[in-house]
C-alpha cells in the first residue's frame, strides 16, 4: 500500500504548532507530533530527512499556499498595483498571526548561521509569490529590485509585528500601508537597493 506522504507532513505539522510555542522547532517537537499521529520514527525521515528544519521550511511552503488560496478568492482586478499588494501582505500576516508565536520560533531557527540563507530564502519565496499575484511583468534589474524592496517591507513588518501588543495587530498592519509607501519612490529607492540588506539579520528575532 502505497503511503500518502503529503498527507503524513501535514498532520504532523497541524500537531506540531502547539508543541512549538514550548518546546521551539526541534526533533523532539517533531517526533512528539508524529507519536500523537501514530506515525512511526521510519516514516518521519522519509517525509522530513532533516528533521526539524525540514518541518519548518514545510510549515512556511504550507502557510503559504494556505494565503494565496484565500488570496485568490478576493477580487481585486480593479486596484493598483501597490493596493495589491498591501492586500497581499495584510492576508498573510492574518495567517501568521494565527500561530504568532510558532512563526516566531521559526524565525529564530533561521538566526542560527547554517540556516540563515534557507530563511532569506523563504521570505524571497513569498515575496516573489505575492508578485506573481499581482501580475507583474517587470524583466532584468526591476525584477530582483522589486522583490528585495518587497522582502525588506515584508521582514520589518514581521519584526514589527513581535513586538505589537495593539488589539488585533491593528498597529502591525498600519506599519505595513506605512511602509509600502517605499513602493511609491521606487525609482529612488532601486538606486540604493542594497541598503535592505541590513534588514536580514535574523539575530533580532532571539530576543523577542
Amino acid at each position: 500500500m502505497s503511503i500518502d506522504f503529503e498527507n503524513l507532513k501535514e498532520k504532523i505539522l497541524l500537531s506540531s504548532l502547539d508543541i512549538v510555542v514550548f518546546d521551539g522547532w526541534s526533533d523532539k517537537a517533531l517526533f512528539e507530533a508524529a507519536l500523537i499521529n501514530g506515525i512511526s520514527s521510519k516514516d518521519v525521515r522519509k517525509v522530513f530527512p532533516r528533521g526539524a528544519i525540514d518541518l519548518v521550511k514545510y510549515y512556511h511552503e504550507y502557510e503559504d499556499n494556505i494565503f494565496l488560496t484565500q488570496l485568490r478568492e478576493v477580487q481585486f482586478n480593479n486596484l493598483s498595483h501597490l493596493k495589491k499588494i498591501e492586500l497581499a501582505l495584510l492576508k498573510r500576516f492574518e495567517i501568521i498571526v494565527k500561530n504568532k508565536e510558532a512563526f516566531r520560533r521559526s524565525m529564530a531557527l533561521y538566526a542560527l548561521p547554517f540556516y540563515q540563507i534557507e530563511g532569506v530564502n523563504l521570505v524571497f519565496s513569498t515575496c516573489d509569490k505575492i508578485w506573481l499575484e499581482v501580475s507583474d511583468k517587470s524583466l532584468g534589474f526591476d525584477w530582483y529590485t522589486k522583490r528585495i524592496i518587497l522582502a525588506s517591507i515584508y521582514f520589518t513588518s514581521l519584526l514589527f509585528l513581535f513586538g505589537d501588543s495593539s488589539t488585533n495587530h491593528t498597529e502591525t498592519y498600519r506599519f505595513i500601508s506605512t511602509r509600502l509607501d517605499d513602493l511609491k519612490n521606487f525609482g529612488k529607492f532601486k538606486s540604493n537597493y542594497s541598503q535592505v540588506f541590513d534588514y536580514f539579520d535574523f539575530q533580532k528575532f532571539k530576543n523577542r
